[in-house]
């Protein structure tokens, strides 16, 4: 998925399960900053080290283009 398809995938989920927020890309952009404030070393992450980083600093950048 790109970091575009991610960013309005995750604005519309927001929506979604946010009714009552005035903003979902506000709350997207909360959730993002978590994501990039978390430890991206799991071993998961290990092989790739800095990619899911690098992934989810672009899918903020397009939730900000929304």
């Amino acid at each position: 998925m790109t970091t575009k398809e991610k960013a309005k995938q995750l604005v519309d989920a927001m929506a979604f399960t946010c009714r009552e927020c005035d903003n979902a890309k506000i709350a997207a952009l909360i959730t993002l900053d978590e994501i990039l404030e978390s430890n991206p070393n799991y071993p998961e992450f290990k092989e790739n080290e800095g990619t899911a980083i690098r992934y989810w600093e672009l899918v903020k950048q397009e939730i900000e283009k929304l």
